[in-house]
């Protein structure tokens, strides 16, 4: 058990890891050649409107790319005193709509091809929750940050670095962040998959269970919501092979997957806790996820209500 717990853990850290130290490198890359001003106008709408610093604008951009690297850029311009706390939390949720958007490329060609319409329905409406989530993270940005206006003038008046030599400091300074990254996030990694291979979380899923019995979708339904603790392809397949029989309607379809996205949530902990909690550290990365997870939850229950309501 424990070393199959340990190679999960090495496959993920193999994975997100390079990313992680890419966009290290990248933030302090940028920082060296003040490269931050010249794609400033690309998200300096948001960034503006939010009160945060321009510097955030770049996370937000790398995000379309890896949210991991975006992350770990926040983590180290925090780490360099150019953010500080509350913006790197409204920073971080932030990136979180462009990682939607970025998972399109798996879900699509899963969900399209057994749902249809149905499944490009279901799309939009995980990207609504994920747009109305950033536009209340922009509103609070917006009235609970300072708004302060800091220029690193140095900039402007020094000569720029080559880019060999801009590229050599920017790996001397990301070493210290790096390796204070990688310190938590290893252990943090192994814990979590220790815990899920010993069926934690499925344990916790099975609590909330009972409650399905409460929720407003109907009987038909209960065994997607079932499915979605242990995959969210097989209840993609189950769903799709139930309203082919003509068990479930369309919209019951996504009501079901909508309701049990909900009652699921506390399971997707196990993806967010080494993610978060390996970039910003305990404190930092538990304060973000669980801004960033409770304000998701509340958003689809909203969608889901109204659906509910108006259908």
């Amino acid at each position: 058990m424990l070393l199959v717990s340990l190679m999960h853990s090495a496959e993920y850290l193999l994975k997100t890891g390079p990313t992680i130290i890419i966009g290290v490198i990248l933030a302090e890359l940028l920082v060296s050649l003040g490269w931050f001003y010249k794609f400033d106008f690309l998200v300096s709408p948001i960034t503006n409107y939010a009160h945060l610093r321009k510097e955030c604008g770049i996370g937000f951009l790398t995000a379309f790319a890896s949210t991991s690297s975006a992350n770990a850029s926040l983590k180290s311009m925090y780490d360099r005193g150019m953010i500080k706390e509350d913006e790197l939390v409204i920073a971080s949720v932030l990136n979180s709509f462009p990682a939607i958007v970025m998972h399109w490329r798996t879900l699509i060609p899963i969900l399209v091809p057994l749902l249809g319409t149905t499944g490009i329905i279901y799309v939009g409406l995980i990207t609504l929750v994920g747009l109305v989530k950033t536009l209340i993270v922009l509103i609070a940005g917006h009235f609970l940050l300072k708004g302060e206006k800091v220029h690193f003038e140095e900039f402007e008046k020094k000569e720029k670095p080559e880019l060999k030599t801009a590229f050599k400091k920017s790996l001397k300074t990301s070493k210290k962040t790096i390796i204070r990254i990688f310190k938590v996030m290893v252990p943090v990694t192994i814990l979590v998959f220790i815990l899920t291979d010993l069926g934690v979380f499925d344990s916790l899923g099975s609590l909330l269970k009972p409650i399905s019995e409460y929720l407003p979708v109907p009987v038909e339904g209960l065994p997607v919501i079932a499915a979605l603790f242990a995959s969210h392809l097989a209840a993609y397949t189950l769903a799709a092979s139930l309203m082919e029989q003509g068990v479930l309607s369309g919209l019951e379809v996504i009501i079901v997957l909508l309701v049990g996205n909900i009652i699921t949530s506390l399971g997707t902990l196990r993806i967010y806790i080494p993610h978060y909690v390996g970039i910003f550290g305990p404190r930092l990365g538990m304060k973000a996820m669980l801004i960033s997870q409770v304000l998701r939850l509340f958003v689809m229950i909203g969608i889901t209500g109204i659906i509910l309501t108006v259908f």
